[in-house]
C-alpha cells in the first residue's frame, strides 16, 4: 500500500479502534486492486480467500435463487466492506460481487489475518467489539422491516439508496443505481407489482423524477412519507 495506508484503514468503521501499533500490523497485510463496471470480485460458492474494503466505486451483490435466476440482495459502497463476516468464517463466499462502476478495493487475505488474530488477541478483541455493534444494528433494522407494510419498505429502501449514494443538486438529491423495481423488491421481500404502485404514486406526489438510469428524490417532500405515517 502507500505511505498514507494508515490513514486509510481508518476510514473504514472496522478499524476506527486499534492503536497506531495495531494498524501497523494489519497495514503488513493489506492490498489494493482496481476493477472496471461489469468486472467480479468473486463468484457464489468460491473458496473465500479475502474481505474486502471499498475505497471508491460501487459493489453490488447477487445470490442465485432455485431457478439458477441471480439477484440483487445488497448494494455497497464507499468505506464498506464485504463479506461482512469474512475474517471470521470458513465458508465459501455467500454470494457474487459484482462491480457497478469502476472501483477502488483494498483486501485483507483470511488466512494471514487469522494468524494475526491469534497472534495479537486484543485486535481480534476491538474488531469483535465492532462487528457485535453492526449486527445490533442489522437486527434491529430487521425487525423493523417484519412489521413494514409494502409502503414503508419502499420509502426505507429509496431514503437508503438517497441518504448512501445520492448526489445533491438544485433540483434534488440525484440517485444513479441500475437497479430495477423487481430487484428492490426482492431485496425488501415484497413484490415487484408493490414497488410499481408505491413508486407510481411517489412521481404523482412529486417525491421522485427522472428516469431509471438516474432518478431523482426529492427528499425534502420525502420526510413528508415517514415510515409508518402515510400521507
Amino acid at each position: 500500500m502507500s505511505d498514507n495506508g494508515l490513514e486509510v484503514l481508518r476510514e473504514f468503521e472496522l478499524f476506527k479502534d486499534l492503536t497506531l501499533e495495531e494498524l501497523q500490523h494489519v497495514h503488513k497485510l493489506v492490498f489494493e486492486r482496481s476493477y472496471e463496471r461489469g468486472e467480479y470480485v468473486f463468484l457464489e460458492g468460491q473458496e473465500r480467500e479475502s474481505v474486502y474494503f471499498i475505497r471508491r466505486g460501487m459493489i453490488k451483490i447477487l445470490k442465485t435463487d432455485k431457478d439458477g435466476r441471480e439477484h440483487i440482495v445488497n448494494i455497497l459502497g464507499k468505506g464498506q466492506m464485504f463479506p461482512h463476516v469474512g475474517f471470521f468464517q470458513d465458508s465459501p463466499y455467500p454470494g457474487t460481487a459484482q462491480v457497478m462502476e469502476s472501483a477502488a478495493l483494498l483486501g485483507i487475505r483470511c488466512l494471514p489475518f487469522d494468524a494475526l488474530l491469534m497472534e495479537r488477541p486484543g485486535i481480534m478483541r476491538k474488531l469483535m467489539r465492532v462487528m457485535g455493534e453492526k449486527l445490533v444494528q442489522l437486527q434491529e433494522k430487521l425487525q423493523q422491516l417484519a412489521v413494514f407494510d409494502a409502503h414503508d419498505r419502499v420509502i426505507a429502501l429509496l431514503r437508503h439508496f438517497a441518504e448512501e449514494y445520492g448526489r445533491p443538486e438544485p433540483d434534488g438529491i440525484h440517485v444513479k443505481l441500475p437497479v430495477t423495481h423487481g430487484e428492490m423488491a426482492h431485496m425488501i421481500g415484497i413484490t415487484r407489482e408493490s414497488v410499481n404502485r408505491v413508486c407510481n404514486q411517489l412521481r404523482r406526489d412529486g417525491v421522485l423524477s427522472g428516469d431509471r438510469n438516474e432518478w431523482v428524490s426529492h427528499i425534502d417532500r420525502l420526510g413528508g412519507y415517514g415510515v409508518g405515517g402515510h400521507e
